[in-house]
């Protein structure tokens, strides 16, 4: 009777390691994981399947936009904002919310560095002599203070035929924001991910507000005081969609030269 106990208690303890195994696989600290691919988006697939929900579940720091180009998105803290072209960013909570691209992974920072009078051009020039750009993917944080950022955001787009990624980009909405606060949450990517993701650096921003914050894809700032915090990737992965509209889709690699 006890070699039969024993036998049920180190079977029930293997379950409970694959268990555990299961649940820290799900959390991969390391990997950046893509919903849908840069090609594919820049061609014109503005509608995808994947939800809120999914996406929490592969990340809790990242950045992307929402079917039919509703805002964009930041994810932050597990918290995920739409910024849209009023310069407001809202946090979104209808975790069915769905988007056709966007990144995503666990953030923890291996290092931090505070800077003082920093353009986006410096932080660059920084960024490229201090890391492996052209071997490393990093995921990226800038919390603190700006001079000046300047937000952008999209119109929605909801009637198909969609218009080509060009006519996007020209009627895209900018807002200059002066002496703020909030976090640039972004991703500095290496030249062999290009028809993946965008290569080299992407931020978004979330500024720091109770009630109200601002935010969208920041191409231009400058740092007052931040904190820069780096977390080194050691993977990626890839949802494919699985929709018509994807397998009706005609891909444009020179689209991605577009922006």
């Amino acid at each position: 009777m006890d070699r039969v106990i024993i036998i049920i208690m180190l079977l029930l303890a293997g379950c409970q390691s694959q268990k555990e195994l299961n649940m820290n696989s799900q959390k991969n600290t390391r990997n950046l994981h893509h919903f849908n691919f840069r090609t594919a988006f820049m061609s014109g697939f503005y509608e995808g399947e994947y939800t809120m929900k999914q996406l929490l579940q592969k990340g809790d720091f990242g950045l992307g936009t929402f079917n039919n180009l509703e805002g964009e998105m930041i994810v932050l803290d597990g918290k995920i904002y739409r910024a849209t072209t009023d310069g407001l960013a809202t946090e979104v909570n209808d975790l069915q919310v769905k988007t056709p691209s966007a990144m995503v992974t666990f953030f923890e920072a291996d290092q931090e560095i505070t800077f003082t009078n920093l353009t986006r051009d410096k932080l660059i020039a920084w960024i490229n002599e201090n890391l492996d750009t052209q071997r490393d993917m990093y995921a990226l944080k800038v919390t603190g203070s700006f001079a000046s950022l300047k937000a952008r955001s999209q119109d929605p787009i909801y009637e198909k035929p969609f218009p080509e990624i060009e006519e996007v980009v020209d009627n895209m909405v900018y807002h200059d924001l002066k002496e703020v606060s909030g976090t640039l949450v972004g991703f500095q990517l290496p030249p062999y991910l290009d028809n993946i993701n965008y290569p080299g650096l992407h931020f978004h921003f979330v500024s720091q507000h109770e009630t109200q914050p601002a935010g969208g894809c920041a191409p231009a700032f400058t740092i007052k005081q931040a904190t820069l915090s780096i977390m080194k990737l050691h993977a990626f992965s890839v949802d494919i969609p699985q929709t018509s509209d994807y397998y009706k889709l005609e891909m444009d690699q020179e689209k991605n030269k577009v922006m």
